[in-house]
C-alpha cells in the first residue's frame, strides 16, 4: 500500500490563503447584509404620529373682519345666505345634555352664537358686504324670532352691531350700529376706554319684596370707585348720543362705576358668584336675603392692561330677585353695564406700578425713583398716587424737606406687578424702606387637590386685606376682630394676621377676607408672643372700624342711599407709630388703611 507524502508547510500555505479569501468574502457579505437590512428597515419605518390632543376650540385660521356682533338679546342661531352657521339644535331644559351642543365650523365651542362674535372675512362678498339672519330658538318656541341685517366691512371704520333685547325694553331698535376704535393708545403704558349708553325704559316693571323696581334710565357718567368723575368727555352720556369719545388712562386695576345724574349707581352684569346676581329691584343692590339689603352695587374690579381698548356698555340685562322668604328667585330685566374688550392688550412684560406710603412720624417726606419724583410732601400715615415704571432695577429714595436722603433702596421691579414702598422707623428710630408687592389679581388658593394640583378661585368682586406691623415698641402683634376672634375664614391663612414682627411682611397667602362681610366689623390689635395668640389686647391702640373701608361717604349721601358695610378693593392695614410712655398724640401707634385699587 502506497502512502502519499504530505508537505505540511505547503498545505498550511494553501489553506491559509484559502481561509483569507473566505474571511474576505464573509466580511463583504456581512457588510452587504447590514446595508440591505438597513435599507429595508428604513423603507418600512413608519412616520411617528403626534398623539397629542389639540384642545383648541378654534383650529381653522380664518381672517377676521372689522365687524363685531354684541349679542344682548339672546340670539343663538346664525344663517348666512342658505347656509346655517350654527347647529340649530334645541334640547330639553331638564335633559342630561341640556348644556352640551355640538360645535360647527364657525362656532366650534358649542355651535351657537354667544355674547360676541367677530364675523369672519370669508362670509363677505366681493363688495365687502354680508347679509345674515339671526334667530332665537328655545325648546318651547314661544319667544322664537328672526331678524335680518346687512353689514359692510370697512377697514377704515370698524363697527359694532349691538343686538338689543327689545322684547324687554323700549327706546332702542333691534340693532344699533356703533363705530369702535382699534388704534392703540398714544402712550404705551395707558389704555383707552369709552362709554356706550344703550339703556332704555324697561317693559313689565317688577315688584320686589322691598318695593317696586327703580327706574335707572338717562344720562350716565364714568366714575372711579369713590365716585370721583373720571373725565368731562365721559360725563352725562345720553342715549341719543350713544357713545362718548375714547379717553386714555394709566394702566392699572380699577373699579369703575357708572352714575346717573342724581348720583345713583347702575349695577354691572357678569358677576362671578350667583349671589351677586340676586338684587333687590327697588335699589339694584345685592340682596342678602328676601328682607335684608347689602347696599352694595356689583361693579367688577378689573385690571385694564397697557395697550388695551375697552368699552363700558350700558344696556338692559337679566338679574334675579327673591320672590319669597325661603330663597326662591325669579328673573327680571334692568339697565346695567358691562366691560367689553375692543382690542385685547398683549401680555404686559414691560411696566409695573409703584406708590409710596409714609409710616414714619415727623415732617412730611419726599420720595423719588431714579431721581424722578414719586411723591412730594407725603405726611405721616398717608399714601401717594401710583407711578408707572419700566421693569428692571431701580433706586428708590426717601428725602426730607431739605433734600437729605433718609433711606434708599435698590430693588428689581418685575413687569405686571404692583408695589408700595413704605418708609418706616426701625426700633432705634432709624428710617428704613420696605418694598411690598401687592396682589391685585383676585385669585384665591383654596386647598391642594388629590392630584397635588393647586385649586384656585378667581374673583372679580373681592375685598382682600393684608396686615403689616411697622410700629415701634410692638415686637409681636396679632390682628383680630371683635372679642379677639381671628378675622381669617376657612380659605384664609391664619398666620397672615398672627405674630407680625416690625418690618417683616408675611409672604405666604398674606391676604384674608376675599368675600364681603355683611355685618359690621372692627379690627383690633393684640400684643402676642410666638406661644400665646392672640395675647393681650392693646387698649392704647384705637380700633379700625368697617367705616374706614368706605372711600367717600358723599357718594351715598348724594343719592340718598345708605352706605354698605365695606367697599370692594385690595387693602393694606398697617400698624404705624410708637407704643411708649413718651408717645404723643401725633406719633402714638395707630392703624392706617391703604387702598391699592381705584
Amino acid at each position: 500500500m502506497r502512502y502519499q507524502k504530505l508537505d505540511f508547510k505547503q498545505y498550511k500555505r494553501d489553506h491559509t490563503q484559502q481561509a483569507y479569501w473566505f474571511r474576505l468574502v464573509d466580511n463583504h457579505l456581512m457588510y452587504v447584509a447590514i446595508l440591505f437590512f438597513t435599507f429595508v428597515f428604513t423603507a418600512c419605518q413608519k412616520e411617528k404620529m403626534d398623539m397629542g390632543v389639540d384642545n383648541r376650540a378654534v383650529t381653522e385660521n380664518r381672517e377676521r373682519s372689522n365687524v363685531r356682533i354684541i349679542n344682548m338679546a339672546g340670539f343663538n342661531q346664525v344663517i348666512s345666505g342658505k347656509d346655517s352657521l350654527t347647529n340649530f339644535i334645541v334640547r330639553r331644559p331638564d335633559a342630561p345634555d341640556s348644556d352640551q351642543y355640538p360645535g360647527t365650523s364657525y362656532f366650534p365651542v358649542d355651535g351657537r352664537l354667544g355674547k360676541s362674535w367677530v364675523i369672519p372675512q370669508d362670509l363677505f362678498n366681493q363688495q365687502d358686504q354680508v347679509k345674515l339672519t339671526l334667530g332665537i330658538r328655545h325648546y318651547q318656541g314661544a319667544l322664537d324670532r328672526d331678524i335680518t341685517f346687512q353689514a359692510a366691512n370697512d377697514y377704515r371704520k370698524p363697527m359694532d352691531y349691538f343686538l338689543m333685547p327689545t322684547l324687554f325694553m323700549d327706546g332702542q331698535p333691534d340693532i344699533v350700529a356703533v363705530p369702535r376704535a382699534v388704534s392703540a393708545p398714544s402712550k404705551p403704558d395707558h389704555f383707552k376706554i369709552r362709554v356706550v349708553n344703550l339703556g332704555g325704559p324697561i317693559k313689565h316693571q317688577t315688584m320686589g319684596l322691598l318695593g317696586m323696581q327703580e327706574d335707572i334710565t338717562g344720562a350716565v357718567s364714568l366714575a372711579y370707585a369713590d365716585g370721583t368723575l373720571v373725565s368731562t368727555q365721559t360725563n352725562n352720556i345720553q342715549t341719543n348720543a350713544v357713545a362718548s369719545d375714547y379717553i386714555e388712562l394709566p394702566y392699572g386695576t380699577y373699579q369703575f362705576r357708572l352714575l346717573l345724574q342724581d348720583g345713583r349707581q347702575i349695577p354691572a352684569l357678569g358677576a362671578d358668584t350667583y349671589a351677586y346676581t340676586v338684587l333687590h329691584p327697588s335699589t339694584s343692590t345685592i340682596a342678602i336675603d328676601h328682607s335684608s339689603n347689602s347696599n352694595l352695587h356689583y361693579a367688577p374690579v378689573t385690571t385694564y392692561q397697557p395697550g388695551g381698548v375697552y368699552t363700558l356698555l350700558v344696556a338692559p340685562g337679566e338679574f334675579n330677585y327673591y320672590v319669597d322668604e325661603i330663597g326662591n328667585t325669579s328673573s327680571y330685566y334692568q339697565n346695567a353695564f358691562q366691560v367689553l374688550t375692543d382690542v385685547a392688550a398683549p401680555a404686559n412684560r414691560t411696566y409695573s406700578r409703584i406708590q409710596a406710603a409714609n409710616a414714619r412720624a415727623g415732617q412730611p417726606v419726599n420720595f423719588r425713583v431714579d431721581g424722578k419724583p414719586l411723591a412730594n410732601a407725603l405726611a405721616f400715615g398717608q399714601a401717594s398716587n401710583y407711578l408707572n415704571m419700566i421693569q428692571g432695577t431701580h433706586r428708590i429714595e426717601a428725602l426730607d424737606a431739605s433734600g437729605k436722603v433718609l433711606a434708599s433702596l435698590e430693588q428689581a421691579m418685575q413687569p405686571a406687578q404692583n408695589y408700595t414702598i413704605w418708609l418706616y422707623p426701625q426700633q432705634d428710630g432709624k428710617p428704613q424702606l420696605l418694598l411690598v408687592a401687592n396682589d391685585l389679581s383676585g385669585s384665591v388658593y383654596t386647598v391642594a387637590q388629590d392630584d397635588a394640583s393647586f385649586a384656585r378661585l378667581q374673583y372679580q368682586f373681592y375685598f382682600p386685606k393684608r396686615f403689616l406691623n411697622l410700629s415701634i415698641g410692638n415686637p409681636y402683634v396679632t390682628f383680630t376682630v371683635g372679642n379677639g376672634q381671628s378675622p381669617a375664614t376657612s380659605f384664609d391663612n391664619r398666620d397672615a394676621v398672627e405674630n407680625l414682627q416690625p418690618g417683616i411682611p408675611k409672604m405666604e397667602r398674606p391676604y384674608i377676607g376675599y368675600r364681603t362681610l355683611y355685618n359690621p366689623f372692627e379690627f383690633m390689635v393684640y400684643r402676642s408672643t410666638p406661644d400665646v395668640v392672640p395675647g393681650i389686647w392693646a387698649s392704647d391702640i384705637s380700633v379700625l372700624t368697617h367705616e374706614a373701608f368706605i372711600a367717600n361717604k358723599k357718594l351715598y349721601e348724594k343719592s340718598g342711599r345708605p352706605e354698605p358695610i365695606q367697599e370692594a378693593g385690595v387693602y393694606t392695614v398697617a400698624l404705624i407709630g410708637k407704643s411708649a410712655k413718651d408717645a404723643t398724640a401725633t406719633d402714638k401707634a395707630r392703624m392706617i388703611l391703604v387702598k391699592h385699587t381705584r
